[in-house]
């Protein structure tokens, strides 16, 4: 899941990107967005957490996976494929 404070700006601006990344890995993967009260209601069904903000505690303690996209913004996409690509590869190995 993509998730940015509102579920429409930040989340839209990295959502191509992301998906071609999910689109060349290995995983089927669906990519759902929204915001951080959408996420609260699929947290159980989710298998990997890609974020634009800072989450709370209370949902950084349930486990599921978290890889910041903040650095699709400057350029980073190299870097950001390998972290959503660990995390998929530690989730589905």
């Amino acid at each position: 899941m993509l998730v940015c404070g509102s579920g429409i700006v930040s989340s839209t601006l990295v959502a191509p990107t992301v998906e071609e990344i999910l689109r060349e890995s290995p995983y089927n993967c669906e990519l759902i967005k929204g915001g951080l009260g959408d996420l609260k209601d699929k947290i159980n069904q989710i298998d990997l957490l890609l974020t634009t903000i800072t989450l709370p505690k209370d949902i950084e303690q349930v486990g599921v996976p978290v890889v910041s996209v903040t650095g699709l913004f400057n350029g980073e996409e190299e870097k950001i494929k390998r972290d959503i690509l660990e995390k998929l590869d530690g989730q589905y190995s």
